[in-house]
């Protein structure tokens, strides 16, 4: 998988408190029955996330590490970029 440089400073509490969160209520969403709650929930959740990454990046990274970090970054779905999240998150071996 991608090693993004500038991640571990960019994955600050609010970032890892919002993909705890999404995990969470995309698990509930993809087992829950009949008229799901969780989509909005979801698609809030996820928005929240992508802008905390962007002030993150802002916030803690240089001008010239955040272009970089946001140059692979964007290289991958979002679907991708919430799954390196998580498995950064959580700890899983890369």
């Amino acid at each position: 998988m991608l090693e993004l440089k500038g991640l571990s400073q960019v994955v600050n509490a609010d970032v890892r408190d919002l993909v705890y969160k999404r995990h969470a209520v995309s698990t509930l969403a993809d087992d829950y029955e009949a008229v799901n709650p969780f989509h909005e929930m979801l698609d809030h959740l996820e928005s929240d996330l992508i802008g905390a990454i962007d002030l993150s990046i802002y916030e803690n990274l240089s001008r010239e590490a955040g272009s970089v970090f946001a140059a692979q970054w964007n290289q991958m779905s979002v679907y991708q970029q919430f799954q390196y999240l998580e498995d950064y998150v959580r700890g899983v071996s890369k």
